[in-house]
């Protein structure tokens, strides 16, 4: 297993940073590492969305994920077999948590690899860690100002 993992205070409520995950619709507006997403964010859904070969690269590949989790305003994770289930999974998950001491919420945002490709396919998808910095800015942003 291998695994990106990142986290963020947000000064807004999980469930207004929950609203701004859910909204795929939105993501071009803001999100830097997912700029388009369909699909539903239920339990058991499918999702389709183009992702960058490399961060920042030109080249995008289509890729089809499941909601492997929906759980307002606690947490959001799809799956996709970048291969197949078991050569070369990975898990994209956002955990969200009141955050008691500041108020506000704290962001968890981590990728997790798994299967018997994921150490050779690892130097190439952990060059993506700047990106999920990105990505959380970018929410923290859009968050904030909403609130």
């Amino acid at each position: 297993m291998h695994q990106i993992r990142t986290e963020i205070h947000i000064a807004a409520s999980p469930e207004q940073v929950w609203q701004i995950l859910c909204d795929f619709d939105a993501y071009p507006e803001w999100n830097p590492l997912v700029p388009r997403m369909r699909g539903a964010a239920v339990t058991g859904s499918r999702l389709s969305l183009p992702t960058a070969l490399w961060p920042g690269g030109p080249v995008v590949m289509p890729m089809r994920a499941t909601v492997e989790d929906a759980t307002p305003p606690r947490r959001l994770a799809w799956r996709t077999n970048m291969i197949a289930r078991g050569v070369a999974s990975s898990v994209h998950a956002f955990e969200l948590s009141l955050d008691q001491e500041r108020g506000g919420t704290h962001v968890r945002h981590q990728e997790t690899v798994t299967g018997a490709a994921a150490p050779v396919m690892w130097p190439m998808l952990r060059r993506f860690e700047p990106v999920f910095e990105q990505l959380n800015q970018a929410l923290k942003s859009r968050a904030e100002a909403s609130s």
